[in-house]
């Protein structure tokens, strides 16, 4: 199947998918609609207040008032604004201006508010929103309306979305024929069906290629040492300012465009707290804009390429190269689909000579023919990024735009072809810092950064030497090859300073699979068969949690997905913490430690948004955990044959470096591009002919490509159309959810409320619940307790009782059950809205599934252990309640272990102590693990499962007064 595809909404900033897309627009468009007669009413109390300011400076402040109507106070009653000051402030209002003599009001600001501070080349002021406020986005544009027929060169409708499905499911010429063949069996309606076989549909996906900038096919010729002949290699790639065009062309994305660096700033009630999260609110962009003359701006690529196997047993091989804009949103780069990760080229891959094969100038030939064949991909990067390119975009603003490669990113091997090191085995392996090959162990250093200007210095002075033994002795100074670098050519480019850290390689599929965990396995195995069932067994016991790779026997099983070993890594701790001990393996306790930093460091790396309070906490984890490696190498330096010197361990010491330069890890992780591979093995299995296979499948994907672009202007003129007849039309589909339709959430809820439960039961009597339940002594007297809850519960929220007395339901009365909780709750990492899926069922995939949540209480956030989620009637309203298990019983002194291992630890009360709670005071899930080598009553709560958790739960060991370790 073809990729999934969605719509993005920019007035929420949600991906909506295609069914759905025009409810869910009006729904956007009239929340704004309302904001904005909200702003009339605020901007006509701040004209009153201009008007009136003379008068009322003359009097004392006690006596001044805002004059507001009747109407304006009713309404301002629902107002999130601060009449204080304008929105955005941006200094001192007009009546500063024109009274001299008295002092300008300092601005005052709130909580919470952003700043954004522009590149000073961009000539915009400093301005500062309100958190409700704040988007990031170009100013508006007026859209031209639509093309009457969005799906030309297709002849119909019809006939575009039944080539779309052919070529998403990947039809063979056969199956596309008797699929047609069936269409004109039963035709029927206004649209005539006129395809006759695949080659019309093939010429008609050619016809429509030219929406996108399209695939060209270059020789790339290359000598060998010693040989007369030229080696040729075929190459593709598309042109990248052409590639550019086509976005800055598209309605779509360009209102997402960012076209000059700036800097954001949070106000936490003291001071503006600066933060990072895209490229372009990070310092390299800021630096590249600084020396582009006045008023250019900068158009930065994300550039990734890496060989994968096509074939199961990888004799097929493909070596593609994707692209992104770093001036769309990372939400946008990291999609699918137009303005996503696009593939932009295929390099060749050489096969190996056995007559060549290992000898260095065979290695520095296959380096040269990578670069000459790269250079093709970015020729037009390095022109225009010399001179510029004039272009004027659709708000009809013309734009000097300059070329520049921000961010490479790439796995160790990869690097090392793209700056022209020398790899593991050179003097100095590192591609980004000179650190010398025998102390890549030791994290703690700092090294001098290699420079493109230095290198290109070095490979200049060795071409000047006479001798080959010269040459070698001044290049091995630096582990250079005696090439040009091909990202030389691009200026405003360091090739050294765009190579990135990648959590996905350097990280999930170096440091930890290939020798954290690898040493780990070892102690496990030491112990005995008992001990390896004893941790298989707790991580298929380990509770179930959506994203989270669940395998349920990992010990001595070899994973080659670095997304499992991720997974792997998050329950670790949770898994061995009672095998590995202190007592019966120190050495391997003491490696969970590490571990256990490692993962801390990970967490810190993987935020979305950095402020420099978590960068600064985030370099402290690397050196504690550079500290305790240190004592772990010294402890095992006798008896382990383990070789820490490695450049994945070197590697961390640029994490934050790069998050400082770059933006988010998320910006450059090679994770979301390896997802990429997934259909281009697909194509080569079943469209392909297994000849030519580059052409092919480059040309599905154009298509794929053009099958968006048409998809999204038929969708705009469906809106359009829709708009001009009336405007008002409903649809069905306004509630459409996968996972709200599997399990038959109520759909007369909210969807944008904050909790919403789903999969409902039948209706039930209490008397059949607490008969149903007469061994669970959570529902013992599960009515009367209910009664008192609601009589305290009602008026402590001012809702009046019915007819004023108290409630007392009857054994006959009746509530509705439900298995099923989504929950929106505001990330504390990037502020934006995520979603938790709660089951709180017995039988959920052959098996009970209780989740945790975090509850707000007046006395603070606390943790509660789901048991029934019901709804019930009280007089005309409806109260979505749940009864649950309360996990706060004192857990006496922290243990050793706890603080070593940063292990958070709760214990449930007694299940008589179930008590009920508003499910609209749940803040989000949690995932707890019962710690299986103690109290049976106690439980660890999960820090790894995402970031937001990471962040509530080192709030939790705050706020609890446990020492930060670090």
């Amino acid at each position: 199947m073809g990729p999934e595809r969605s719509k993005h909404c920019n007035l929420c900033d949600q991906d909506i998918k295609p069914r759905g897309w025009t409810t869910h627009r009006k729904s956007c468009e009239t929340k704004a609609a309302k904001r904005q007669q909200d702003q009339v009413i605020v901007d006509a109390i701040r004209k009153e207040k201009a008007l009136d300011s003379s008068s009322r400076l003359n009097k004392p402040q006690s006596a001044i008032r805002i004059p507001v109507s009747v109407e304006t106070q009713n309404h301002a009653e629902f107002l999130d604004v601060d009449f204080g000051h304008d929105d955005p402030v941006i200094g001192p209002g007009p009546s500063a201006l024109n009274e001299p003599e008295v002092e300008a009001a300092v601005p005052t600001f709130n909580q919470d508010d952003i700043k954004i501070e522009y590149h000073p080349s961009s000539c915009i002021e400093a301005k500062v929103y309100s958190f409700n406020n704040f988007e990031r986005r170009a100013a508006d544009f007026l859209v031209p309306p639509p093309d009457g027929q969005p799906w030309s060169p297709f002849k119909s409708r019809l006939e575009f979305e039944i080539a779309e499905i052919m070529l998403e499911v990947g039809f063979n010429n056969q199956q596309t024929d008797r699929l047609i063949e069936l269409c004109h069996c039963c035709a029927v309606g206004k649209e005539k069906l006129t395809f006759k076989n695949h080659k019309d549909i093939h010429n008609v996906w050619e016809a429509a290629s030219h929406r996108i900038t399209k695939f060209m096919k270059e020789v790339v010729s290359v000598p060998f040492t010693g040989d007369e002949e030229l080696w040729e290699y075929d190459m593709h790639y598309r042109d990248l300012w052409e590639l550019a065009a086509d976005m800055l062309c598209n309605p779509w994305l360009f209102p997402h465009f960012t076209f000059d660096a700036h800097c954001l700033s949070k106000f936490d009630g003291n001071t503006f707290v600066s933060f990072v999260d895209e490229p372009f609110t990070a310092r390299d962009i800021w630096d590249v804009q600084l020396q582009l003359p006045l008023g250019a701006k900068p158009l930065a690529y994300i550039l990734y390429a890496d060989k994968t196997k096509l074939s199961s047993f990888g004799t097929a091989k493909g070596y593609p190269v994707y692209a992104r804009l770093a001036n769309l949103p990372t939400a946008i780069q990291n999609g699918r689909g137009e303005g996503g990760r696009y593939v932009v080229g295929w390099l060749p891959i050489v096969k190996d000579e056995k007559l060549h094969s290992g000898k260095p100038s065979w290695v520095d030939f296959k380096n040269t023919v990578w670069h000459k064949s790269f250079a093709r991909i970015i020729s037009s990067l390095a022109s225009k990024s010399q001179t510029g390119q004039w272009f004027e975009c659709l708000d009809g603003v013309k734009r000097w735009f300059f070329l520049c490669i921000l961010i490479l990113s790439a796995d160790f091997e990869e690097q090392s072809v793209m700056s022209l090191t020398r790899g593991i085995m050179s003097l100095w392996p590192c591609p980004v810092c000179l650190v010398p090959r025998d102390d890549l162990w030791d994290t703690s250093k700092s090294y001098r950064r290699r420079t493109s200007k230095d290198s290109q210095a070095v490979i200049n002075a060795a071409h000047a030497k006479e001798t080959f033994e010269e040459r070698e002795e001044l290049l091995k100074e630096q582990a250079l090859r005696l090439i040009n670098n091909t990202f030389w050519a691009v200026a405003f480019t360091c090739v050294h300073q765009a190579l990135s850290h990648d959590r996905c390689h350097f990280n999930h599929g170096g440091l930890w699979s290939r020798h954290l965990w690898v040493e780990l396995q070892k102690y496990v195995v030491t112990l005995g068969r008992g001990k390896v069932s004893q941790v298989d067994n707790q991580f298929e016991q380990f509770p179930r949690w959506r994203n989270l790779k669940h395998p349920n026997q990992v010990i001595g099983i070899t994973f080659t997905d670095s997304s499992i070993h991720e997974d792997i890594s998050k329950m670790i701790i949770y898994a061995t913490h009672d095998v590995l001990t202190e007592n019966d393996s120190p050495l391997s306790y003491f490696l969970l430690w590490c571990v256990c930093l490692y993962l801390e460091m990970d967490m810190y790396a993987a935020l979305e948004v950095h402020t420099t309070n978590t960068i600064e906490e985030g370099r402290h984890t690397v050196q504690a955990f550079t500290a305790l490696m240190k004592q772990y190498m010294t402890q095992t330096a006798d008896d382990n044959m383990k070789n820490w010197n490695f450049p994945k361990l070197h590697m961390t010491t640029h994490i934050f470096d790069d998050i400082e330069a770059k933006g988010a890890t998320r910006n450059y992780n090679i994770k979301l591009y390896e997802q990429m591979h997934g259909p281009l093995k697909d194509w080569y299995l079943n469209q392909t002919n297994f000849k030519n296979i580059a052409e092919q499948i480059l040309r599905i994907d154009h298509w794929i490509l053009v099958a968006d672009d048409i998809d999204h202007r038929i969708s705009d003129f469906d809106e359009y159309s829709q708009r001009k007849s009336d405007g008002n039309l409903e649809d069905d589909d306004s509630l459409d959810d996968d996972e709200n339709t599997d399990i038959g959430v109520d759909s007369t809820l909210d969807p944008s409320q904050h909790v919403r439960m789903g999969s409902r039961q039948a209706v039930q009597t209490f008397c059949s619940i607490e008969n149903a339940q007469k061994t669970c002594v959570e529902f013992t007297n599960f009515r009367i307790k209910l009664n008192a809850f609601l009589n305290i519960f009602l008026p402590a929220c001012n809702i009046p009782l019915p007819n004023g007395r108290r409630i007392h339901l009857q054994s006959d009365d009746t509530v509705t059950e439900y298995r099923f909780l989504r929950v929106n709750y505001e990330s504390l990492v990037d502020w934006k809205q995520n979603t938790d899926y709660l089951r709180c069922s017995p039988q959920f995939f052959n098996a009970p599934c209780y989740d945790c949540v975090f509850i707000r209480t007046q006395n603070g956030v606390i943790l509660r252990h789901l048991v029934f989620l019901f709804q019930c009637a009280i007089g005309n309203g409806l109260f979505p309640l749940a009864l649950i298990h309360p996990f706060d019983a004192r857990t006496g002194p922290r243990l050793r272990q706890d603080k070593q291992l940063n292990l958070f630890r709760v214990r449930a009360q007694p299940c008589t102590k179930a008590e009920f709670f508003s499910v609209r005071s749940i803040i989000r899930g949690a995932l707890l693990v019962q710690d299986s080598g103690g109290n049976p009553l106690d439980y660890l709560v999960v820090n790894t499962v995402d970031t937001d958790m990471f962040l509530r739960v080192r709030e939790m060991h705050q706020q609890a007064g446990h020492p930060v370790r670090i």
